[in-house]
């Protein structure tokens, strides 16, 4: 390999290097810190794809739900909510509740917006099953303890939450007082001398049970193994579901509406973000540098036509050759070389000088006779300055017909 092309594959590669980290540093998986989505699609430490293949192993089968909990499929006996990026409308959380109280079972963790324009930051859901987000003060989130509930039993001191719940007032709840479900806690945090705030618990609901979580954290992938709630919630969702059961995850409400290929994710990720565009006019830039510095990409080819598919003369370059050399100032050299082809034909040297030419048509007219195309190729070279034109033409037609004949 020559070094041009060497030097121009060495760029290619290094931009394809360069290009590859950025599109692997910029990508969506690589961006979870900033997108948090509580997925049983994801593997990532923010998903929760490791606490649905833990149902699966105990026997609970799991799907993913791709739609809303209205005007769409029914809503199934077992759904799990975490930190739900789609808010859930009222229709919605009517439909959810509903099939909560004819015997399904909610696992639910409410996501924290702090743009939310209510003081108690809550949603429909929220607002439904009574429930609020203490705001954090000094203390409320030390000292966690486990209540006194069978799926509590046997487990290891529990770790502390990143936020707590709180029961809604009754000023609060004005007169919906009644029909708020009373809330079993399994966790509790908060300092000794004061009021005690759930971190997690359990809420009968008609036939049906609700388990609510202050934070889905702990059955995050980076936390289910080492956080003794994940076995909590999982004690609880074996315990009111049924081997028939299917435990859906509520992906319509991370903001996934179907399934999707790795093309389709990188392709969206190059044109729909704002890092994928830039890279994408980066490496653009840089080819176009590469095309500018007129680095080629491989040999120029030195195939010709076939001789059946030739549909111009071999000589019909020669006006345009001519035109080089009288800008060269270099007419009548020219003139001699295009002389070549018809010396070759006569067994002789090329002409060196216009004697020899004139000699060379004088033989050629000896052999076949006076030709109107050897006479044009004497005036040719008799004209001041030599009419490399004429020249050509004579010759272009002598060898023409010599080809008939």
């Amino acid at each position: 390999m020559s070094g041009g092309r060497f030097r121009t594959f060495a760029w290619v590669g290094a931009i394809a290097l360069v290009a590859g980290l950025a599109a692997y540093l910029a990508r969506p998986a690589g961006r979870t810190a900033l997108d948090v989505r509580r997925s049983s699609f994801r593997t990532t430490p923010d998903g929760v794809a490791a606490f649905a293949r833990g149902l699966e192993r105990f026997g609970r089968p799991t799907a993913p739900r791709l739609t809303p909990l209205a005007d769409a499929d029914p809503v199934p006996g077992a759904l799990v909510l975490l930190s739900p990026a789609v808010v859930p409308s009222p229709v919605e959380v009517r439909a959810l509740l509903e099939r909560v109280r004819r015997g399904g079972t909610l696992v639910y963790a409410p996501q924290l917006f702090p743009a939310i324009s209510s003081a108690l930051r809550i949603t429909p859901l929220m607002d439904s099953l009574g429930l609020a987000f203490r705001v954090p003060r000094p203390g409320d989130l030390e000292r966690p303890e486990w209540a006194a509930h069978s799926l509590t039993d046997g487990l290891p001191a529990p770790t502390a939450p990143r936020r707590a719940l709180r029961r809604m007032t009754s000023r609060e709840l004005g007169e919906d007082t009644r029909s708020v479900p009373p809330v079993q806690t399994l966790l509790t945090v908060g300092s000794n001398d004061g009021r005690r705030w759930t971190g997690a618990g359990l809420m009968p609901f008609g036939e049906g049970h609700v388990i609510v979580l202050s934070d889905a954290e702990p059955l995050s992938n980076g936390r289910v193994a080492d956080d003794p709630l994940a076995l909590v919630v999982m004690r609880a969702v074996l315990t009111h579901t049924t081997p028939a059961d299917t435990i859906f995850f509520a992906e319509f409400h991370q903001g996934i509406r179907g399934y999707e290929s790795t093309a389709r994710r990188w392709a969206g990720f190059v044109l729909g973000s704002a890092q994928g565009r830039t890279l994408l006019q980066v490496l653009l830039a840089a080819f176009l540098a590469l095309a500018c510095a007129g680095l080629r990409f491989g040999a120029p080819t030195t195939a010709v036509a076939p001789p059946d598919r030739e549909r111009r003369s071999p000589l019909e370059h020669v006006s345009a050759l001519g035109d080089l050399y009288e800008k060269a100032r270099a007419r009548r050299t020219a003139a001699l070389l295009l002389l070549a082809p018809l010396a070759r034909g006569a067994r002789r040297p090329p002409p060196r000088d216009v004697a020899e030419a004139r000699g060379l048509i004088r033989e050629l007219e000896a052999r076949r006779g006076e030709q109107p195309a050897l006479a044009r190729i004497r005036r040719g070279l008799r004209a001041d300055p030599v009419d490399l034109t004429m020249v050509a033409a004579g010759i272009d037609d002598h060898l023409g017909r010599r080809a008939e004949s």
